[in-house]
């Protein structure tokens, strides 16, 4: 058989061995990473255990309302949103993903990454889609437009913060 007439079951272990090896590619370059959340402070700050280092995480490309906000439906809709990421992440092991193009910390020193589950949702467009969060756009990440799409949708519907007034919603 000539080197260039591989069977089906070659060119499938050639391909399995190239995902492989971009998978290992990826964590060396440290993209990606493992963790188990012990806290989360609210809907877009998370404390993750990394190995034996604790580092408090920074959700990429979302905003949820902060919880001392004066204004009581946003502090509503910032409870629920903490309360939703403890529902989902305390205790948890998840995968955390940094992206080209966004600082891997913010200016308060916490690691700004994307966090999914084990079953592979995207938390960040999660809180999104459930209207905890807005897309935050200020600084450009690599899921900019996805993001920017669920909220529409979540505005469409009026989810979370998205059911209280136009005016106050931004």
């Amino acid at each position: 058989m000539s080197p260039t007439n591989r069977g089906p079951a070659a060119r499938l272990l050639v391909g399995a061995g190239l995902v492989l090896g971009l998978a290992v590619a990826v964590r060396a370059a440290g993209r990606v990473e493992t963790g188990r959340v012990v806290w989360v402070s609210d809907g877009d700050t998370i404390t993750v255990r990394i190995g034996e280092v604790k580092e408090k995480v920074r959700l990429i490309g979302i905003d949820t309302p902060e919880l001392d906000d004066a204004r009581h439906a946003w502090r509503d809709v910032a409870y629920q949103a903490r309360e939703y990421a403890r529902s989902r992440l305390l205790g948890r092991t998840v995968t955390l993903e940094r992206d080209p193009l966004c600082a891997n910390r913010d200016r308060y020193g916490r690691l700004l990454r994307y966090v999914a589950l084990d079953d592979g949702t995207d938390v960040n467009e999660e809180m999104i889609r459930r209207g905890f969060a807005r897309a935050y756009t200020r600084f450009k990440f690599v899921r900019t437009k996805r993001y920017e799409s669920v909220e529409d949708e979540a505005r469409k519907v009026r989810r979370g913060r998205w059911s209280l007034t136009a005016h106050s919603a931004s």
